[in-house]
């Protein structure tokens, strides 16, 4: 029994690593997405399989001891299932696509589902944390500065992360959005490899070099009690005609 958890658990390492890699910024949101969970679940039957069909069929590859062909197996089935269901038995032509048709269909499939979970959870978190971290910040004056910044505080950012934001910080700066819209871009591609606590910390150390030059507006309150507000005071509402009269 004890075999079948550490190949189980290996076996769900590897999926639960997988998709960490793919959600760096907030990783702790895979938690309330339930395809992501039957991600890891898939991973780790299919380590329970391949040990199952390791002991029925007594495969020892070549190991006397009982002991040491026990571990063997584990590590096989572990392996070996990863192996194989991230493999593609043949590959289909699908209009300008190539498809692959095998266990890593299922895979890829289940991917895609946590892919669309998360991306749909984390939407809103990330608009407002956006919309208030770059609040103020002049996209001239940042596009530069911040990203250097943030990947130095950063110190295992790998080479290729750093040239794809550089282009899509160039690819930004090329785009007809308004310096407003560009900052707000800017941030959110920098949450995806700093986080919103790095991004925050980097934002408030520069923030005197790289605010606009125009006051940022302050957010109106809505109305109450009737009362319409215009530059923070409260104006009366009109009377209303009565129809009667």
């Amino acid at each position: 029994m004890t075999g079948y958890l550490l190949a189980v658990s290996l076996s769900c390492l590897v999926g639960i690593a997988e998709l960490v890699s793919r959600y760096r910024d907030r990783p702790t949101t895979l938690v309330r997405v339930p395809s992501t969970w039957a991600y890891v679940l898939i991973n780790g039957g299919a380590g329970a399989g391949s040990l199952l069909l390791l002991h029925t069929f007594d495969w020892r590859f070549g190991v006397q001891s009982p002991d040491v062909a026990g571990a063997t197996q584990i590590l096989v089935a572990s392996l070996g299932s990863m192996m194989v269901f991230r493999s593609a038995v043949f590959t289909v032509r699908v209009g300008d696509e190539d498809v692959a048709v095998g266990p890593s269909t299922l895979l890829t499939s289940l991917l895609a589902a946590a892919d669309r979970g998360v991306d749909r959870m984390q939407a809103k978190t990330r608009a407002q944390e956006a919309g208030e971290i770059m609040r103020g910040v002049s996209f001239a004056k940042s596009r530069l500065a911040l990203p250097t910044y943030c990947l130095g505080l950063l110190q295992n950012v790998s080479a290729e992360d750093q040239a794809d934001l550089r282009t899509a910080v160039d690819a930004l700066a090329g785009s007809e959005m308004t310096d407003g819209q560009m900052a707000l871009n800017l941030g959110l591609l920098l949450m995806n490899v700093a986080g919103p606590d790095v991004l925050r910390s980097a934002v408030e150390t520069l923030r005197a070099e790289i605010t606009t030059d125009e006051p940022v507006p302050r957010p109106v309150p809505p109305p109450r009690d009737g009362q319409a507000r215009e530059n923070g005071e409260a104006r009366p509402e009109p009377a209303r005609s009565n129809p009667d009269q």
